[in-house]
């Protein structure tokens, strides 16, 4: 019993060390993903039927890296994209522009509250058909207190496709 009541004396100093600083404690952060149909965006030479010798690039987005901070009244989140890209017969760049964007939508209502656009670019080197990269860091503000909570967000990423590429990859589906 003696033993037990020395320890709670040194407990109380131990925790007094820790302070009232809440950024030592993880925080909820919305998992971001990738939009299905809007993974892919695949570019042909213009006015040509779209077929393999026609091909120009074939982007993919691979992956999302980041994480979140504690701001005043809110969650700070840092994003960046990975892509893939393939070069066709048909493109004789080195450089590839990616058109991406990245919208929060509110869990409760399905309604997207934000949506910002970014532009990144991938280059081959000589006699490269494939390349990676990484996109530019975003940063990205999310309300939270009482009302709102981290769960109450998802994070999307997708290409910022035309009407005919959406429509190409909802026909072949997500791959």
């Amino acid at each position: 019993m003696r033993f037990g009541l020395a320890i709670v004396p040194g407990l109380l100093l131990l925790l007094a060390g820790c302070g009232n600083n809440a950024t030592r404690y993880p925080i909820a952060c919305p998992r971001p993903a990738i939009l299905g149909e809007g993974a892919d965006m695949t570019l042909y030479r213009a006015g040509a039927p779209a077929d393999l010798t026609t091909l120009e690039t074939d982007a993919r987005l691979v992956r999302v890296e980041g994480g979140c901070g504690r701001g005043s009244n809110a969650i700070e989140m840092r994003l960046s994209v990975g892509f893939t890209v393939d070069r066709g017969p048909a493109y004789r760049g080195r450089e590839v522009r990616l058109p991406w964007f990245v919208a929060v939508v509110d869990n409760r209502t399905q309604k997207v509250l934000s949506e910002q656009g970014f532009q990144d670019f991938v280059t081959f080197n000589p006699n490269e058909t494939r390349a990676s990269g990484m996109s530019q860091s975003v940063d990205i503000t999310l309300p939270v207190g009482d009302a709102r909570r981290a769960q109450d967000y998802t994070v999307y990423v997708s290409f910022r496709l035309n009407q005919e590429q959406l429509e190409t990859n909802r026909r072949r589906g997500v791959r």
